[in-house]
C-alpha cells in the first residue's frame, strides 16, 4: 500500500481522536519510529492493522470504517492533486473514468501502485453499473471514494452492492443511483 495511504489515515485519526490515538496505534502495529513516505509501498498488514483498531476505537464495523476512511480519502487526494480531479466537470465523467484516466495518472505519480480493476458503465441518466476486482478486496473503501467524489460534485447517491467477492464472488458489483 502507498504511503499517501497511511498519510490520509494518520490525517484523519489525528483529527478525529488525537495525535495520542495515532502514536499508539503506530506502536502496536508498525515497526519501530515508522514514518509514512507519500510514494513509497509499505505492508498492506500494516494498514489491516491499523484500520482494524480504528474500527474498534470508532465502535464500527471494518466495512463501515473502510466506507468513512474512503469518503475522507477522496478529499484528501483531490487536495494535493487537484489538476487531476479538475479535468473531470461531473461526478459521472469522473467515476466513468477511473480506470483509464484517474488510474493511469496514479501509475504516472507512484511506482508500483498496485490498483485494482474498475469497470465503469453509465446506465441512464441516474445509474451506473461498477465492477471492482482486486486482490486486496476493498471494495468498501471503494464505496466511500465514490461517497466522496459524489459529496465532491455536490450529487446524492445510493450505492448497492449486490455481488461482493468478500461473499465469494469473483467481483464486486455496484450500483450508484444518483439524481
Amino acid at each position: 500500500m502507498k504511503g499517501i495511504v497511511f498519510r490520509c489515515l494518520e490525517e484523519l485519526v489525528i483529527e478525529t481522536k488525537g495525535m495520542d490515538v495515532w502514536e499508539q496505534l503506530l506502536e502496536q502495529h508498525c515497526p519501530e519510529d515508522r514514518v509514512y513516505v507519500s510514494a513509497k509501498s509499505y505492508p498492506d498488514e500494516e494498514l489491516v492493522g491499523l484500520a482494524t483498531s480504528v474500527s474498534q476505537a470508532l465502535n464500527l464495523s471494518m466495512p463501515e470504517t473502510l466506507k468513512a476512511f474512503g469518503t475522507y480519502l477522496f478529499g484528501f487526494l483531490a487536495k494535493r492533486h487537484r489538476s487531476i480531479v479538475q479535468e473531470f466537470h461531473s461526478f459521472e465523467q469522473l467515476i466513468v473514468s477511473i480506470d483509464e484516466v484517474i488510474h493511469n495518472e496514479v501509475r504516472k505519480l507512484y511506482e508500483e501502485p498496485n490498483l485494482p480493476t474498475i469497470e465503469a458503465t453509465i446506465q441512464d441518466d441516474r445509474t451506473i453499473h461498477l465492477i471492482y476486482r482486486s486482490p486486496r478486496k476493498l471494495c468498501f473503501c471503494a464505496e466511500g471514494l465514490i461517497y466522496g467524489c459524489a459529496e465532491h460534485f455536490d450529487k446524492q447517491i445510493q450505492i448497492e452492492h449486490p455481488e461482493c467477492m468478500h461473499k465469494g464472488d469473483l467481483a464486486c458489483f455496484l450500483i450508484i443511483t444518483y439524481s
